[in-house]
């Protein structure tokens, strides 16, 4: 006998996708203010953001959504400028540095220890 709906006798039952939850992030600036330009140089002018993933590499992109520990960014300090946190170490430390005292409000320093493998403080 064969289904109305597909023509097939044994229609294939319809999955549906597992949308994964995701934290908001626990370094707040509003969508629109760059986290660095707003920390460092009280700078909370609107401007063209990006979000970046205070851990990534690794597999560590998803754990640090997982985790809420995801910012704002302009381009300046996202990937264009010299400070850029994908061009400057000392920038992006920093910002792991300060993620890290965030997380470490709400968590233990051993539960950074174990999604980062490296401690910033």
């Amino acid at each position: 006998m064969l289904s109305k709906d597909s023509g097939l006798m044994f229609p294939k039952e319809k999955r549906k996708k597992r949308k994964k939850l995701h934290k908001e992030s626990i370094l707040k600036t509003g969508k629109g203010t760059c986290y660095l330009c707003a920390r460092l140089n009280n700078d909370y002018r609107y401007k063209y953001t990006e979000e970046h993933h205070v851990l990534f590499g690794s597999g560590l992109r998803s754990t640090s959504e997982a985790e809420g520990l995801k910012v704002d960014l302009c381009l300046d300090h996202h990937r264009i400028g010299p400070e850029a946190v994908h061009n400057s170490r000392e920038t992006r430390e920093l910002l792991c540095g300060i993620a890290q005292e965030e997380y470490e409000k709400t968590h233990t320093h051993m539960e950074w220890m174990q999604i980062s493998k490296k401690n910033y403080l």
